[in-house]
């Protein structure tokens, strides 16, 4: 594969394929002023740029990567280099996920760049021209940070240690270097503010970014970087607009016939990339189950200490496919994205959840020393998966403990968080005490300080771009 930003030159961004996007003749060229000249073609391109975002990529790495899924001995090699921690430069998995995220960004930027020129006759095309424009910006905030999480040398919002290139320009044949990580936050946090600025707070299509998903995006964005009272207030701001789900509207999330606390979400139709097929193969051949470490851990959460009958916690239903599963044989079938019969692992990819607020927001409490609103939080959430205690802490390390390692994994288990969870928080994994390593070929233990916890720089992009710095370790 070319350069990421050498490649994208001259890409016809409406109607096309990612592959369209880096296989294109030169008769076959189409330039953004002679596609795109109307408030209608605007909204074409936007709709293309929606489809160009992966969201299974993060879902598909952060589950392999950590301790949350098990290598069955039948395994055909799926997701395999990444499950054993044999991650080079050359890994197509990583190499996937920095070209889909570069590509958004330059789609988006193509966009941006012909926009203000693009006439608006009515007070409507007005109002969808400003839309555009913050959607292209949010998505190219989320594209960016994505990335940080992902190649970045650090999360600390004041760190000058090497992040991604900002891109905020049609690259032609420039070769960018990286900048900082502070320098990517101000960009991003940049991005994300003058989105909010141009969006009508009526409009609440989630399957485009909102004002409520780019406040929960802000909210993430700042939970990372330490910003903790930006992280509450915008976390806040989204809980105020998104109730939560309850427990028995809980798992019609996950059939998608219910919109119950979704923020955002990628829509997927019929002969789009199926979530679901990261886990086992349409003919129900496995290519991971769920690992025994998480499920003892989603079942001491629901008894904890006691021996009493737990709550009936609506998330074990989602996490687990009941009917496939055998507690006896420990086989656990992973159940978040099963599809439907026609179309096995199709599903709706969530980005934003209200969950996710609430433990946003309960951690920042938490990490300014405000126990009483963290367990505050905590039992509202709790309640509406069917737990009737309350929650208290009385020091921050069990508050964290409780929120990162415990909620956090049970409730946002398989949506691309654990392995960024696992970074920021320093944990090693494991997978020796809960038996997860029998086929994984001696990847038993990663420590919390191994080099792998960041990803590579793609040896293509070191080998194009003169400027591009790799990772220490590859």
């Amino acid at each position: 594969m070319k350069n990421i930003f050498k490649f994208l030159f001259f890409v016809g961004i409406l109607f096309t394929s990612c592959e369209d996007a880096y296989n294109v003749d030169p008769d076959d060229e189409i330039l953004e002023s002679n596609a795109i000249t109307s408030v209608a073609d605007l909204e074409k391109a936007a709709i293309a740029l929606y489809g160009t975002v992966s969201g299974s990529n993060l879902i598909n790495y952060s589950s392999r990567f950590t301790d949350d899924l098990r290598l069955p001995a039948d395994n055909r090699g799926q997701g395999v280099q990444v499950h054993t921690w044999g991650i080079t430069a050359g890994d197509t998995t990583v190499e996937s996920l920095w070209f889909n995220l570069y590509n958004v960004i330059s789609r988006a930027n193509r966009i941006l760049a012909i926009l203000d020129d693009i006439p608006a006759v009515t007070v409507d095309e007005q109002v969808s021209k400003a839309r555009i424009k913050a959607e292209c910006l949010g998505l190219r905030a989320m594209s960016h940070f994505d990335l940080l999480r992902a190649f970045g040398l650090s999360y600390d919002g004041n760190s000058t240690e090497l992040g991604i290139p900002n891109i905020n320009y049609v690259v032609v044949f420039e070769q960018p270097s990286r900048n900082t990580v502070s320098e990517n936050y101000s960009f991003i946090n940049n991005d994300i503010t003058t989105a909010l600025g141009l969006l009508d707070a009526s409009y609440t299509d989630n399957t485009r970014l909102t004002v409520n998903a780019l406040n929960a995006l802000k909210a993430r964005v700042a939970l990372y970087q330490g910003e903790y009272a930006t992280a509450i207030s915008s976390a806040t701001e989204v809980i105020n607009n998104v109730p939560l789900a309850t427990a028995t509207e809980y798992a019609d999330i996950w059939t998608d016939s219910s919109e119950s606390e979704v923020v955002f979400k990628l829509k997927r139709t019929t002969g789009d990339g199926a979530v679901g097929t990261i886990f086992q193969d349409t003919n129900g051949d496995i290519f991971f189950y769920m690992s025994n470490n998480l499920t003892i851990a989603a079942i001491n959460y629901a008894y904890g200490a006691s021996t009493a009958v737990p709550p009936t916690d609506p998330r074990f239903g989602a996490l687990l496919d009941l009917e496939n599963s055998s507690f006896a044989s420990g086989v656990f079938v992973v159940g978040k994205y099963l599809g439907t019969t026609a179309n096995f692992g199709l599903n709706d990819v969530k980005v934003f959840r209200t969950s996710e607020m609430y433990l946003i927001r309960a951690e920042a409490y938490a990490r300014t020393s405000q126990l009483d609103m963290a367990g505050t939080d905590m039992t509202t959430l709790r309640s509406n998966r069917g737990y009737t205690s309350i929650t208290t802490y009385s020091t921050q390390a069990a508050a964290l403990t409780d929120i990162i390692e415990n909620e956090r994994r049970v409730e946002l288990a398989f949506e691309g968080h654990r392995y960024f969870d696992m970074k920021r928080r320093g944990l090693a994994i494991s997978r020796t005490a809960a038996d997860d390593c029998g086929s994984a070929s001696g990847a038993c233990e990663l420590a919390s300080d191994d080099y792998r916890w960041v990803m590579p720089i793609p040896q293509t992009e070191i080998f194009a771009n003169d400027n591009m710095e790799p990772n220490p370790g590859y």
